[in-house]
């Protein structure tokens, strides 16, 4: 398992790179309140998991993971603040642990035209993130954040 150097890293890089977009942030215009964070492993996973949004956050994990993500499918806001810079530096941090060997679903809300679910990630290493995805009332990436699991 990583050092947890390297997930408070992670975890910085990621929000300096994504929650300017994510659910963490809080539009003035009255978006989403953000998620709680889930605790480590005692979170349960959610009774009735919605496979759709599910397989978009995999998808979405993968291209992270690859530094090749289809902009097209980014909400504006998201868009401009995911830079290629910052791109470059998420794929270097996750790049390498691999696919996940597990992805369940922890919870799932949908608030003022938002959706969102956290995901457990669980790597071969015995790595564990969690991973927040959402979308806004128009089916696009509004928002990405990953958190490491101590």
């Amino acid at each position: 398992m990583k050092n947890i150097r390297t997930h408070h890293i992670l975890e910085a890089l990621l929000c300096g790179a994504l929650c300017a977009f994510t659910l963490g942030a809080v539009p003035a215009s009255g978006g989403p309140t953000p998620p709680p964070e889930p605790s480590g492993t005692s979170a349960a996973p959610a009774a009735t998991a919605n496979p759709a949004l599910m397989a978009r956050a995999k998808v979405w994990f993968g291209e992270l993971q690859t530094g090749k993500i289809d902009r097209s499918q980014l909400a504006t806001a998201a868009n401009g603040a995911l830079t290629d810079s910052q791109l470059a530096q998420v794929k270097k941090m996750i790049g390498g642990l691999g696919a996940p060997v597990s992805f369940v679903q922890q919870q799932e809300m949908s608030q003022g035209g938002f959706t969102y679910a956290v995901y457990m990630l669980t790597f071969a290493d015995g790595t564990k993130m969690n991973f927040a995805f959402g979308v806004d009332a128009q089916g696009n990436v509004a928002g990405l954040r990953l958190m490491p699991v101590p």
